[in-house]
């Protein structure tokens, strides 16, 4: 036997979402993902089974039939629950109007806050599955982590604003796959800038350094998932026009986490705060 076949909780937690984290992955980036496994968890999946591939599933099973054993004292294995005889009905999409252009800031802030996304509580079929624009804010009470220059926030909706982006491909993929469930900061310029705010440490993305692609380690990307599916709202914006109204929008707002296209002198030397940690690697 290779590794290990006794883990906490934590530890089989972090090795189920990896497990998840591979598929669809290139095989460079699969590899890595498995070195990862193995080298930081002592996981090995062939010491338990030949098949080829494995996901949270096939490790959840690995428990119920008791070849992997969890060292906590009150952990009880998932149950599987079958549900094939339920005809469930899939969630219907929100149909949303596409703006073909601009027609002024007050026209475009006016169709923002009919689309209002709360990851905490809301369906992700509710994002528009387009191209577009998009504020994400800080919730009432909500604060951005505390660094050495504290930054001058404008408000939409009474919400305070932290960052605007684009979707040139789909909303829906772009803000809720990648931003707040995807796990893997080297994905999101949003994710790394929340994150070192954070004091997170940058590790190399890929199995090849050199790239200089960074993420943080599998722990503190589920601690920064966590944190902005209680903190951040998001509204918004089907558009094809989504680079003229990025501009608009980083004009009006300032938003502190936008560093590209954002020259407003307030906000100046917290945006260079925040360039010096994302620069750093811990390597």
């Amino acid at each position: 036997m290779k590794g290990n076949k006794v883990f906490s909780t934590l530890q089989i937690e972090a090795i189920k979402r990896l497990a998840d984290l591979k598929i669809g992955k290139s095989k460079s980036e699969q590899l890595s993902i498995r070195n990862e496994i193995r080298n930081v968890y002592k996981f090995y999946f062939s010491d338990f089974s030949n098949k080829k591939g494995f996901t949270s599933k096939d490790i959840e099973d690995l428990i119920r039939s008791g070849e992997i054993k969890i060292s906590d004292e009150n952990y009880k294995p998932p149950i599987t629950v079958t549900t094939n005889h339920i005809n469930k009905p899939k969630p219907r999409e929100k149909k949303h109007p596409v703006i073909q252009q601009s027609k002024g800031l007050i026209y475009i802030l006016d169709n923002f806050k009919v689309n209002r996304f709360d990851p905490k509580t809301d369906s992700e079929t509710i994002i528009a599955n387009s191209p577009g624009n998009y504020i994400l804010c800080l919730k009432k009470n909500s604060k951005l982590p505390t660094v050495q220059v504290k930054p001058v926030l404008t408000k939409f909706e009474g919400l305070e604003v932290i960052y605007t982006g684009i979707a040139g491909g789909s909303l829906r993929t772009r803000d809720f796959r990648q931003h707040f469930k995807g796990n893997n900061a080297g994905r999101s310029t949003l994710r790394k800038s929340l994150g070192v705010l954070f004091g997170y440490k940058l590790i190399p993305r890929d199995s090849d350094p050199t790239t200089g692609k960074t993420k943080f380690n599998i722990t503190d990307e589920k601690k920064l998932s966590d944190w902005m599916c209680d903190n951040l709202i998001m509204y918004f914006l089907p558009t094809s026009d989504f680079n003229n109204i990025e501009i608009e929008l980083i004009n009006h707002f300032n938003p502190p986490l936008n560093l590209k296209g954002n020259s407003n002198m307030i906000n100046i030397e917290f945006r260079r705060l925040l360039s010096s940690l994302r620069a750093k690697r811990n390597v």
